[in-house]
């Protein structure tokens, strides 16, 4: 059975982010969009830079477009940097190759993205990674 995105699945799964960069100090911006890159949720925690939501937003639909982490086309952008604005071009949003972007999947089909800003690279990386083990919880309890 395909499974969609949900607004209860994105807010555990915000929610996920938010508590796992609080515990390390850590003020970010949570986004997770569906499929077509169109917004779920966005939140930012109180104190988050306030471009954040934007930020996470151009990561979450990076990863709905590349179908993979945010960062994937980074090598593409610096070799073939007119190929990366040929790929930006055709799509309705702006890419971005920043790290915290991650796709979500369920059975091999994309279901959307999570994105997240405010803190270094790997620190978004991991409350992304947080705030999918938290949809993978989500969908194996219903």
């Amino acid at each position: 059975m395909a499974r969609k995105l949900s607004l209860q699945a994105a807010r555990a799964a915000a929610d996920a982010a938010l508590d796992r960069a609080a515990a390390d100090g850590l003020k970010v911006a949570v986004a997770l969009v569906d499929a077509r890159g169109a917004d779920i949720l966005v939140v930012r925690a109180d104190g988050a830079p306030w471009f954040g939501p934007d930020v996470a937003r151009a990561k979450a639909r990076s990863s709905t477009a590349f179908r993979a982490p945010s960062e994937a086309m980074s090598g593409i952008r610096e070799t073939y940097p007119d190929l990366f604005t040929i790929i930006d071009d055709q799509v309705p949003f702006r890419l971005t190759t920043l790290p915290g972007g991650l796709p979500v999947k369920h059975e091999g089909e994309l279901l959307g993205a999570i994105g997240v800003s405010g803190a270094t690279a790997d620190q978004d990386v991991e409350c992304a990674r947080a705030a999918a083990a938290a949809l993978t919880a989500f969908f194996d309890a219903v």
